[in-house]
């Protein structure tokens, strides 16, 4: 009997033992808080803090079962406002000499100015607009003195103006409207004609910013001594093509 008294407390402190063991053992390490100070409204915290937390990579991002999401990216690239207006300026006496041709404006485009990258998500350029006093024939044989509207099916344009002013008609719907034609027939998703129907006119001037959505019409009628503008071409997944129209 006494034996027995004995053996009840012993188990229990066994059993207290093995259970602070199992307790101690499987408690959670202390984390170390994330602290930072307030400097101009900006929280800065430990450097500490971020070690051996992964980072958050973008879906799909460096996967060797998805293609690369910038292939052809371009370095990093600085233009200067002089080299902006003497492009301009270069490209306006350029487009004088071929104010007679047909579609003539657009060749002062590619190669004009200090800007021009292409890639397979989005393009830039600069673009000088003229200004014609007697009508010639357009890209799409219209007898006008402005270039063709455009219309781009997968594309949106990004428009700064860098030089001169005229008029940027908007919208509506482009007469005569055809495919763009190169080497190879018809451009799908590009689209030239005129005039605009039912368009909406942005006066413009070196400066100004102009965003212009996917398969929206727009056609540019410069003043006298033309504009010229910087483009950005983004590409918004239709076009399997780098973005130089």
């Amino acid at each position: 009997m006494q034996s027995r008294k004995l053996i009840v407390p012993a188990v229990a402190i066994v059993a207290a033992l093995a259970g602070y063991v199992v307790g101690y053992a499987t408690k959670p390490s202390p984390q170390e808080v994330l602290s930072g100070h307030l400097d101009g409204l900006s929280l800065v915290p430990n450097a500490s803090a971020q070690e051996n937390k992964p980072e958050v990579m973008p879906f799909g991002y460096n996967s060797p079962r998805q293609p690369a999401l910038a292939p052809d990216a371009p370095p990093v690239t600085f233009w200067s406002i002089d080299d902006i207006r003497k492009a301009h300026e270069d490209m306006a006496a350029r487009a004088a000499k071929l104010v007679s041709q047909a579609g003539s404006g657009s060749s002062q485009s590619i190669g004009g100015g200090p800007v021009h990258i292409q890639t397979r998500n989005f393009s830039m350029f600069m673009l000088y607009r003229m200004h014609r006093e007697q009508p010639v024939p357009s890209l799409t044989k219209v007898t006008s003195v402005w270039d063709d509207a455009e219309m781009h099916a997968g594309a949106y344009d990004f428009y700064v103006i860098t030089g001169g002013t005229g008029e940027m008609i908007v919208g509506g719907k482009i007469a005569n409207r055809q495919n763009l034609m190169d080497k190879d027939g018809p451009v799908p998703g590009e689209y030239r004609g005129q005039p605009i129907l039912g368009g909406q006119t942005f006066k413009v001037k070196a400066g100004d910013w102009l965003l212009i959505p996917p398969d929206t019409p727009h056609q540019p009628k410069p003043d006298a001594g033309g504009f010229s503008y910087f483009i950005m071409k983004i590409n918004v997944g239709i076009y399997p093509w780098s973005l130089v129209r």
